[in-house]
């Protein structure tokens, strides 16, 4: 009787094959992903899309600490730092329509090697250029390189992961980027805790300048560790190259396991139901997007409604993470520089001018003060976004938590008169980074293998819109109407999480 029921039992696993992967002959590439396993090339590579976007949000986000300290020998006034801040934003809208069809056209892996080495070697020369012309010209074409690498390695380092195991990546990858955010103060910590050995080396090395270079740096090191890295074998089955998208899996399949290739049990690649079903109008889906789906497909039903209700989310959301945010430390520098016995609000505080390039002795300085609190709060919110990732909470409930929560902090930052608690606070806006992943995470799930770098470059590009707003309207604010700056972004959160 046992040997019958190991029997039945062997003949049921045999029928199973043949029903599912048809016993080393050929699958869809979902399955196949699935034999290839998740683990130490998903690790490896979604380490080098956490290391480019990081890259990306350093060089973007590195002016917070950049400008207030070139303010003097750039002859920077505080009604042109919103201006200069948004420059990078500006480049990454106006080239995002571009990369993501070029990335769907040419291939993720290459398009994103030379966009990522570009703008690292432009952003390092802007560090030597000798006025605020120069230097902000330099940002500017240096931007026309990041859109790709600060978007498109979300949806490379979905297309490399199990199905199953897809968004939780997505969120951990995210959440990683928090914690890579807060290399940003620490670099400038460190920079700036040599100050008097720099300028002891020469007049002309500034610190601004060699933090410049420290924010440049880490594209061009990620743009050679890309070199090591496999192009997607979803863009592979897109564009009709079955045999190389099964080199690519066998190769994930030896990395993660430690056998030979020949091992791997899948033989041939095959289209799946969802790649080759008929559309209403009898014309197959791959023949749709071979010849007609293109970046202006996003704009047709059913693609436009996801497209508008993402990119409003990821609109606000960077308003604050990309807009407000970057006048944090300088907004903080400003209430540390006050007597420890005086009280004021960040509002009464932004009202005296501390930071004047047209005053006699003009102050480029950043407190230690400055650094502790952003340091620490940035190293504790990315904890924070960290464990909220790795949660079972679905990105639903992740995105309205968060939006929630950013409101809260503004309201808190803008009427407290305690310095420490107010600087807390206003730190508390590096949390909308919890929000990048989720609506990356629903780019990726929404649109199909030949929009999805489009989608997400479309959708980050909603989010450039917003930092370039959001950098402008609280440069004004901040100086003509500082309460409404916390204000209004918290009615826009009410707003987007209904």
């Amino acid at each position: 009787m046992k040997i019958k029921k190991i029997l039945a039992v062997n003949m049921k696993l045999e029928k199973r094959c043949q029903d599912t992967v048809r016993c080393d002959m050929e699958t869809d590439l979902e399955t196949a992903l699935e034999l290839a396993g998740a683990g130490k090339y998903q690790i490896f590579h979604c380490g080098l899309m956490v290391a480019i976007l990081g890259s990306a949000i350093l060089e973007m986000i590195g002016s917070s600490f950049i400008l207030p300290s070139a303010a003097c020998d750039l002859a920077l006034e505080d009604h042109m730092k919103g201006i200069i801040a948004s420059i990078p934003n500006i480049g990454v809208i106006l080239t995002a329509p571009f990369w993501g069809p070029t990335a769907d056209a040419l291939g993720r892996k290459p398009v994103l090697l030379v966009s990522t080495l570009l703008s690292g070697v432009i952003g390092l020369i802007a560090a030597f250029m000798p006025n605020l012309l120069s230097f902000a010209l330099c940002k500017f074409v240096g931007s026309l390189f990041l859109s790709c690498p600060s978007s498109l390695g979300f949806a490379f380092a979905g297309e490399l992961m199990p199905k199953k195991r897809r968004d939780l990546a997505l969120l951990i990858c995210n959440a990683s980027l928090m914690l890579i955010a807060s290399l940003c103060p620490i670099f400038a910590w460190g920079v700036f805790s040599i100050e008097d050995f720099i300028r002891s080396i020469s007049t002309y090395l500034r610190p601004w300048r060699l933090l410049t270079m420290a924010y440049s740096m880490p594209l061009i090191l990620s743009a050679l560790w890309l070199t090591q890295a496999k192009e997607s074998p979803k863009f592979l089955m897109m564009k009709g190259k079955p045999d190389e998208a099964l080199g690519v899996l066998r190769h994930i399949f030896a990395f993660n396991s430690g056998q030979s290739p020949d091992h791997y049990k899948v033989k041939s690649l095959v289209k799946s139901l969802e790649d080759s079903k008929k559309r209403s109008d009898g014309q197959s889906c791959e023949a749709a997007t071979s010849s007609k789906l293109s970046a202006l497909a996003l704009l047709k039903p059913p693609h436009l409604k996801w497209l508008a209700l993402t990119g409003f989310l990821m609109f606000g959301l960077f308003s604050l993470l990309n807009g407000l945010f970057l006048f944090v430390p300088n907004t903080i520098n400003k209430m540390m520089t006050q007597s420890r016995n005086e009280t004021a609000s960040v509002c009464a505080v932004l009202n005296q001018v501390n930071n004047d390039t047209s005053a006699v002795v003009c102050v480029d300085s950043i407190s230690f003060g400055t650094f502790e609190i952003t340091v620490v709060t940035a190293l504790v919110y990315g904890a924070v976004v960290m464990m909220a990732s790795l949660s079972p909470l679905s990105k639903k409930t992740l995105l309205i938590s968060m939006y929630s929560l950013v409101g809260v902090a503004c309201l808190i930052s803008v009427s407290v008169q305690n310095r420490l608690v107010a600087g807390v606070s206003m730190s508390a806006l590096e949390i909308t980074a919890l929000g990048i992943g989720p609506l990356n995470a629903f780019a990726v799930q929404i649109f199909p293998t030949s929009l999805r770098a489009s989608a997400v470059g479309a959708v980050m590009m909603f989010g450039r819109v917003g930092s370039v707003m959001g950098a402008n309207i609280a440069g004004a604010f901040l100086a003509s109407g500082c309460i409404y700056t916390f204000l209004l972004p918290d009615d826009n959160k009410t707003n987007a999480k209904r």
